[in-house]
């Protein structure tokens, strides 16, 4: 049997055929294919793929060259994105039928969707040699090749276009991006102006102003983004497009006035203005210079979108930013409240927790965000964080460790866990299991900095196993030459071995990459000044030591050595 496909509205006849489904033939001595494609079509058109898919596949049993069924098989098969069993159903319903186009044109769209660009390619233009004279299938043989990078077949696709239906917008608008693309500007301009002569629009003016900017003719740009507006009042892109003419000409009293026009609609994507604010606006110093007008930009964006996630992540930080706290914390939880289902939301929140080392309302809205996303290992490590950097140690520690009994063996976050476990249980007093730990991340890549710093100078501390602290401290500088906390580990390291001279080398290497603030690191370069006996110098760092950190109680060990070198 061969058919066409059966529309939706076929399907919508009267009761009394409808009844005449399979339940009502299988009372009878004979079943007819019809029976079965009929209500495996209903089925299909009300969502119940797996029944519709029992009912067609009967249906080709009785009927093996039932064309239409093959292609409904074939969009169940697809919802299942099995695409070589679809293919097939297909390709046989296309042999059964070669009169039917639909089989062939969904055919070339599932190649396009698969990227198998060459066999959709060859399907459209053996319709456009078939059927010369319908022009749909030229413009969808257009858009694959441009997509695809094959932009020169994708011109001369358009001309023939062109010579069958003569020249229209939607065919010098696509031979204009192509232009565009491939850097012909002067030919991009020609098609434009003809545009703009042919087919008056304010799309098409925006487009010669966007082309004549970016070309730094602002002039001619300012012309046609006003002749966009003199077409369309109320075409926001063209107002975009004067504010970024006026911004760059910097004429900032018309750049505010047509960039607040465009901010305030509605209708203009969020996301466009939050990037625009973020790559272009912030950091331009504009903040620092004109506060108040981007303060209004931002009230302006709030009002077009008051409860848009990205909006109202960008706001909160904003006015955190400027330290109006209180503002943005309630624009961040209101986030959360009106997107609780929105990971991004809960993140916006949390980092600004961090970021004010607010300990106690991060634990809260860690918990909060992992009772929504339970299975994501990255916010019950943020929870660990809270609790560690609250002071509770053991907290953090457990959920590590609930953290490793869930997480795969492969997952990059693996080896963090292992080193914070390693750093949580030293503060615990458990140094074996601290070790344990590192040993276990070090299995995993013993090049990783943080747990070879840690580990060695947690070593150095207990005076032991000195021989391997140094080693797992030399790859750290190795790394990181300029880091100070792995210099001043190796550099210390160094001094307990005994070798003062390459001590001193490192520690000064510290200081000299942000050290000279850090106690720690001036105390151990003044001991191995000491050592060297450049007695004068130990003492003048060990002065600076104890002025930026008294609680270290370095008066008491600094009049110590002045006994040891005959100072006192």
């Amino acid at each position: 049997m061969k058919s066409v496909i059966l529309r939706i509205t076929l399907l919508a006849i009267a009761a009394t055929v409808l009844a005449v489904s399979t339940e009502a033939a299988e009372k009878r001595d004979t079943v007819r294919a019809e029976d079965y494609y009929i209500e495996g079509v209903r089925l299909y058109c009300a969502g119940e793929y797996p029944s519709a898919e029992s009912h067609l596949t009967k249906c080709l049993s009785l009927d093996p060259e039932n064309d239409a069924a093959m292609y409904y098989l074939a969009m169940i098969c697809l919802s299942r994105n099995e695409t070589d069993t679809a293919m097939d159903f297909l390709d046989r319903a296309s042999v059964l039928s070669p009169g039917n186009i639909w089989y062939r044109l969904t055919m070339a769209r599932l190649y396009t969707g698969i990227g198998e660009t060459d066999l959709a390619v060859s399907i459209y233009r053996s319709l456009i040699e078939d059927y010369p004279a319908k022009s749909d299938y030229y413009y969808e043989l257009v858009d694959l090749l441009a997509g695809t990078g094959r932009l020169d077949e994708a011109l001369e696709t358009i001309d023939k276009i062109e010579q069958l239906r003569g020249i229209n917008e939607l065919t010098c608008n696509a031979r204009y991006q192509i232009l565009i693309s491939q850097n012909r500007l002067d030919e991009a301009e020609e098609t434009a102006l003809r545009m703009d002569k042919e087919f008056p629009s304010a799309r098409t003016a925006l487009l010669l102003g966007d082309l004549y900017k970016s070309r730094y003719n602002d002039s001619t740009a300012m012309y046609y983004y006003k002749r966009a507006l003199d077409l369309e009042p109320d075409f926001m892109p063209a107002y975009f497009g004067l504010a970024e003419t006026y911004r760059m000409e910097r004429n900032f009293y018309n750049f505010f006035k047509n960039i607040n026009i465009f901010l305030a609609s509605p209708e203009m994507n969020p996301e466009l203005k939050a990037s625009y604010l973020n790559e272009v606006v912030f950091p331009s110093g504009m903040v620092q210079i004109f506060k108040p007008q981007v303060d209004t930009m931002m009230l302006n964006i709030l009002q077009a979108h008051p409860e848009d996630s990205t909006i109202l992540s960008l706001a909160g930080s904003y006015y955190i930013a400027l330290d109006s706290i209180d503002r943005g914390m309630e624009l961040l939880r209101r986030n959360v409240n009106l997107h609780p289902d929105i990971k991004s939301a809960h993140s916006a929140l949390m980092s600004q927790l961090y970021w004010m080392q607010d300990w106690d309302n991060l634990i809260s809205a860690a918990e909060e965000a992992i009772g929504k996303f339970e299975d994501d290992l990255s916010l019950r490590e943020i929870l660990a964080v809270a609790y560690w950097q609250d002071g509770d140690a053991g907290s953090a520690a457990r959920i590590y460790e609930d953290i490793l009994r869930v997480i795969p063996k492969d997952h990059p976050m693996l080896i963090n866990c292992y080193a914070s476990l390693g750093d949580l249980y030293h503060e615990l007093g458990n140094r074996k299991r601290s070790y344990s730990y590192y040993e276990k991340g070090l299995r995993i890549d013993d090049n990783y900095s943080p747990i070879l710093n840690n580990y060695a100078y947690y070593l150095s501390e207990e005076r032991r196993n000195l021989k391997k602290a140094v080693e797992m401290s030399r790859k750290t500088i190795l790394n990181d030459p300029e880091n100070s906390t792995y210099l001043d580990t190796y550099g210390w390291l160094l001094y307990l071995t005994g070798d003062y001279e390459e001590a001193k080398k490192y520690l000064k290497q510290a200081m000299v990459y942000g050290g000279k603030e850090n106690a720690e690191i001036l105390d151990h370069y003044a001991e191995a000044l000491f050592a060297l006996k450049e007695y004068n110098l130990a003492f003048l760092y060990w002065g600076n030591a104890d002025k930026i950190a008294p609680e270290m109680g370095l008066s008491k060990k600094i009049a110590e050595r002045r006994k040891e070198a005959g100072r006192d």
